[in-house]
């Protein structure tokens, strides 16, 4: 998007906020740009433009792999060596994914485990919705290392018995 954008029906002259600081020093090329585009359009308004920010994004700055590690240590009590293998062995199959997938993965599963550490800060009405996100999302996994059920069928290939043969329609008929 161009730092400045002149809207000819709503009569308005749109900056971006890091274009402003700039413009806002005088003798800069910025307000140079400014002061001539207020020249071509004198009775036009100055808006900064705003950018609107995901604020229902689940953010946690600062949660990097060491802090993980850092925070397992912490507060697992009797299987800390176990946990933190798991968590390694996560880190090192992540490496064979795409980077996209890598972190959020990780972060999803820690978050899963450590549900104090994502609670932290909430109101009420933002815990009540995020433990409801919870309960739908474990209700749609499906269970981890669980076993196909005992009657389930298995299919197996045959020829076609002398019956299905009968059964089957005449080509002559």
């Amino acid at each position: 998007m161009k730092a400045i954008v002149v809207d000819v029906p709503y009569r308005t002259i749109y900056i971006s906020s890091a274009f402003a600081k700039r413009a806002f020093t005088h003798g800069t090329e910025e307000y140079r740009q400014l002061m001539s585009a207020r020249a071509d359009f004198p009775d036009f308004r100055l808006e900064t433009r705003v950018f609107k920010t995901n604020t229902k994004q689940d953010r946690h700055r600062g949660l990097t792999y060491n802090f993980m590690r850092d925070y397992i240590s912490a507060h697992e009590k009797d299987d800390k060596d176990s946990v933190l293998a798991v968590f390694e062995e996560m880190v090192g199959i992540s490496k064979g994914h795409s980077l996209s997938k890598r972190y959020p993965t990780i972060k999803a599963w820690f978050l899963k485990r450590y549900p104090k550490y994502a609670e932290f800060g909430m109101t009420e009405e933002e815990l009540t919705k995020w433990h409801a996100k919870q309960e739908d999302a474990a209700k749609n996994a499906a269970p981890e290392n669980s076993a196909p059920p005992a009657e389930s069928k298995v299919i197996k290939m045959h020829e076609a018995s002398e019956s299905e043969e009968d059964l089957a329609p005449a080509a002559n008929a």
